[in-house]
């Protein structure tokens, strides 16, 4: 997991020194088809479907942009007899995108990249005598397949709609929305001092 999360910090840093700028940066929140801990299908092994994102983008050229961004599932939780199970989700991702298209207000784009996912199950005993807990995580890599938009509500903000598959141990479908501040903007309006 360390290399995985070294290797994953050591590419955020080699994009940033490659003449790149970081234009975006924002969050949102959406829903996923989920998965089931270490593939056993049932009911107390299932991921959470809700999520929160926080995504940055660097663009590259005009058609080609890279986007890290952190993913926090808000965790399941059951319950049965004595026994109570949580499943807690993480994802880092680092996405590539390919602009079709640069009109004032809307950018429609591809996107392909590596997801890394942390996962932690915690089962914990609340019957008499309570106190047995049983922990287990996995992490594994995967790659990220979909489309998504930009569409720029102010100078100040856009708005972000993201669809994406995730192919890999954990495959899961994921819908995503939010908002993104341009930092182009706060910039030039930094330096000449207004707003």
């Amino acid at each position: 997991m360390k290399k995985l999360i070294f290797g994953l910090l050591v590419i955020i840093l080699m994009v940033s020194k490659v003449n790149a700028q970081f234009t975006k940066i924002g969050g949102g929140t959406g829903f996923t088809t989920g998965y089931h801990f270490h593939e056993m299908d049932y009911d107390y092994n299932k991921s959470g479907h809700v999520f929160a994102s926080l995504k940055g983008i660097y663009e590259i050229t005009v058609p080609i942009h890279i986007s890290p961004s952190f993913t926090f599932f808000i965790p399941h939780f059951y319950k049965e007899l004595d026994w109570r199970t949580t499943v807690n989700t993480m994802m880092f991702d680092i996405n590539g995108h390919y602009v079709f298209n640069s009109l004032d207000k809307f950018e429609f784009y591809g996107l392909a990249g590596l997801d890394v996912l942390v996962a932690w199950k915690r089962e914990k005993y609340t019957g008499t005598g309570a106190g047995e807990v049983f922990k287990e995580n996995d992490n594994v890599l995967g790659l990220n397949l979909g489309v998504g938009t930009y569409m720029k509500i102010t100078e100040q903000f856009d708005i972000y709609a993201e669809a994406k598959y995730i192919l890999g141990k954990y495959d899961q479908f994921m819908l995503n929305a939010g908002v993104l501040i341009n930092i182009d903007w706060l910039k030039k309006h930094e330096d000449t001092g207004g707003l």
